[in-house]
């Protein structure tokens, strides 16, 4: 994605959309919760060929195997990538595209029910492929599971510490700061 430089109104995550048609001006306006124009679908899908696959290419990786997880973030990068569309958001009524294209999934530090657990997340390049996106996989979940604290979650932690009541308003602060885009880095 190319670089372009920040104007009034962009975010350090997205670019501010100004030239939208009008469907997609006033649809955050009518819908302005998530959930209020959603839609599913029910789909069957013979994995015979993909099953095939990962047996494959598990021959020789035996130490951290290709799974379907590996499959599926690879499969939804590339189609960011190539859809560029898909990867809008919404934020105080406007609609912003992404500054790049991630994927983030949470990681358990021993598997258990009392693990702990840390958050991934994987920043893509735009030529992403399954073996890439295996070995970046594998370098964060190494990492994760590493007596390291994860910045987001130790960042967590220290709100959950707070009274009750002064955690949901730095939350609700927080919150606010995200809606006008100016949260710290």
């Amino acid at each position: 994605m190319e670089k372009k430089k920040r104007r009034w109104g962009d975010r350090k995550d997205g670019v501010l959309l100004r030239d939208l048609d009008g469907m997609h001006f006033i649809t955050p306006l009518i819908y302005p919760n998530r959930c209020d124009n959603e839609a599913y679908i029910s789909e069957t899908i013979d994995l015979t060929n993909i099953n095939a696959y990962l047996k494959q290419k598990n021959e020789t990786e035996t130490e951290f195997p290709y799974t379907m997880f590996h499959l599926i973030v690879a499969a939804l990068i590339k189609t960011i990538t190539l859809r560029p569309k898909m990867n809008r958001f919404i934020v105080n009524g406007n609609f912003f595209q992404r500054n790049e294209v991630t994927a983030s999934f949470v990681v358990k530090k021993q598997f258990s029910d009392k693990g702990a657990e840390a958050l991934a997340m994987l920043h893509t390049t735009g030529d992403d492929n399954i073996d890439t996106v295996h070995e970046y996989i594998r370098q964060q979940v190494t990492e994760c599971r590493s007596d390291k604290v994860d910045s987001t979650t130790g960042e967590m932690d220290i709100l959950n510490k707070l009274p009750r009541w002064l955690g949901k308003a730095a939350v609700r602060f927080i919150m606010w700061l995200d809606k006008h885009g100016w949260v710290p880095d």
